[in-house]
């Protein structure tokens, strides 16, 4: 896990990265005078981006979650912030992650997938298993309405501590 820098500069620097991908998006997004053509250009854009797309969404929506729980009193000095920007870490580490005086006191879990259906629906179970595990307060933070209701089902079903919340 990396220490969180300060919140501002991160915002900054992913926009950087946005504003980055969506110029090379630009240059390759230009016309096709045929089937094949078209087909290879959206191959060269998926091949070129398509990771990047989704890390810098999942870094934005951490970036995100970290406004939500600071608005929501996780505000204190003494609070040290970690995180996975880029979904790196282990099954040992959540997604962001405070520590007070060297203690846990909250781990969280985001997703941006959109809706819960097949492999996102069991990666869902198997993340929230997982966050179940750790220490602190616990929050899975998804972008839809879809992904909300169906993780609020299994935190029901399995009587999990952790507070699912969506961040459109």
């Amino acid at each position: 896990m990396e220490k969180l820098p300060n919140i501002g500069d991160a915002e900054e620097k992913a926009l950087a990265e946005i504003q980055r991908i969506l110029k090379e998006i630009r240059a390759l997004a230009t016309d096709v005078d045929s089937f094949s053509d078209g087909l290879d250009r959206l191959r060269q854009i998926r091949g070129a981006h398509y990771e990047n797309m989704n890390q810098i969404q999942h870094e934005c929506l951490l970036l995100q979650a970290l406004r939500w729980l600071r608005d929501r009193g996780y505000t204190s000095d003494r609070l040290d912030w970690y995180w996975n920007p880029h979904q790196a870490g282990d099954s040992s580490e959540p997604d962001l992650l405070a520590k007070r005086d060297g203690e846990v006191i909250l781990s969280a879990e985001a997703t941006t997938s959109e809706i819960p259906q097949g492999v996102i629906d069991s990666r869902m179970r198997d993340t929230l298993a997982k966050l179940n595990g750790f220490q602190g307060e616990r929050f899975y933070f998804v972008r839809t309405k879809e992904m909300a209701q169906r993780a609020q089902t299994k935190v029901a079903r399995n009587s999990w501590k952790i507070r699912v919340v969506q961040i459109p």
